[in-house]
């Protein structure tokens, strides 16, 4: 699994927000069910150049006054005018105990029903589920390139490594090709159509079988 790595620094919980932006530095916090709340600055360039390629999956390695912290991201805050970064919140958990996050979930290849006109609808791109941390991954990747119009990818078609759980049913579908509206418009107006025809036979039979029992 990937590691990213930040140093961090003690932060006195009574320092404003505002301050430490001023001086370049993001508030943050570290938490965890076995240990105390931790109050922590990172680097603001630090910060925004990792920010892009963190998910809910990435390790973090914190290093705090000569201890390392193997942590999870787990909130960020951000300015609701300029979305830049104001608050950061770290989560540590129970090497034991399960985790639930959400895994995404890469496409790869084209798939040979786009190339007959076909539409991809990617319905869940990240798939909940209960994890150790030792065994989390940074995504789950299928190849979709064989899939052709009408396919349909479910939670249990999906190649899940051993211990992740999916907290999804396996019928919950993933993705799915489909046909453009108005090519979907005009297959349902031909269906349609040939259920009128069809129809007018079976009962101009039935009259007929009734004339010749008379």
């Amino acid at each position: 699994m990937h590691e990213i790595n930040l140093v961090a620094e003690p932060r006195n919980g009574d320092t404003k927000a505002k301050i430490l932006m001023n001086q370049g530095r993001i508030p943050a916090v570290v938490y965890g069910p076995e240990m105390e709340t931790i109050s922590i600055s990172l680097d603001k360039v630090e910060v925004l150049r990792i920010m892009n390629r963190v998910a809910e999956t990435t390790s973090i390695v914190l290093s705090l006054d000569g201890k390392e912290y193997r942590a999870f991201l787990k909130g960020v805050q951000r300015d609701k005018v300029t979305d830049s970064v104001m608050h950061l919140d770290f989560f540590i958990p129970s090497s034991g105990h399960k985790m639930e996050l959400h895994i995404p979930i890469k496409l790869n290849g084209t798939p040979i029903g786009v190339e007959k006109g076909g539409i991809v609808d990617h319905i869940i791109n990240e798939l909940p589920v209960s994890v150790l941390p030792k065994d989390i991954v940074e995504e789950i990747v299928v190849d979709v390139s064989s899939f052709d119009v009408g396919h349909v990818l479910r939670v249990g078609d999906l190649e899940i490594p051993e211990g992740i759980k999916p907290l999804l049913d396996d019928e919950d579908a993933i993705m799915l090709i489909a046909l453009p509206r108005a090519a979907k418009e005009v297959e349902e107006e031909e269906v349609e159509e040939l259920e009128e025809d069809v129809e007018p036979e079976v009962i101009n039979k039935g009259k007929k079988e009734e004339e010749e029992e008379e």
